[in-house]
């Protein structure tokens, strides 16, 4: 007989999870209120509760894959990933100014998919062209919410 060992669980993803759902509960809690119930369309109130809620929606998802016996779980996350991730949000920050959103935000795209794994460079940049040119339209078109035009003619 053959004895299988059961992979141990560490704490530190459960409580992970647990502190940014958490966090994402307090933080939608505070926008809805922020918002003194105004969450139209035309003003800046209703974007701070649809990223929140999706924050604790992820978070809960997440904490959730974590509470799945260990045998479930999927393969530890190599610590470079969340680095490359961080590095990709700090070269955007410092981007956005000069060559504004919408070229920012598609060489975010492009480089945040290659550190997290994607291999396909087409439909990376397909993506990359869309999802900030229609970020950028919805926000200053329909929302009237200033986004920096950069270096397009927007």
């Amino acid at each position: 007989m053959s004895t299988a060992t059961e992979p141990v669980r560490r704490p530190g993803p459960v409580i992970l999870g647990a502190v940014l759902l958490t966090a994402g509960i307090a933080l939608l809690w505070t926008a809805i209120r922020a918002s003194g119930g105004d969450l139209g369309l035309a003003g800046p109130r209703l974007a701070p509760v649809l990223v929140t809620a999706a924050w604790v929606v992820v978070a809960a998802a997440y904490l959730v894959i974590q509470l799945r016996p260990a045998t479930e779980q999927p393969e530890p996350i190599r610590v470079s990933t969340p680095a490359g991730v961080a590095a990709c949000l700090a070269g955007f920050a410092v981007a956005l100014e000069y060559a504004g959103f919408v070229v920012s935000a598609a060489v975010f795209v492009v480089a945040v998919a290659r550190v997290l794994g994607s291999r396909h460079l087409v439909r990376d940049l397909v993506v990359a062209v869309v999802l900030p040119l229609a970020v950028y339209l919805c926000f200053t078109r329909l929302l009237d919410i200033f986004l920096p035009a950069g270096v397009l003619p927007l």
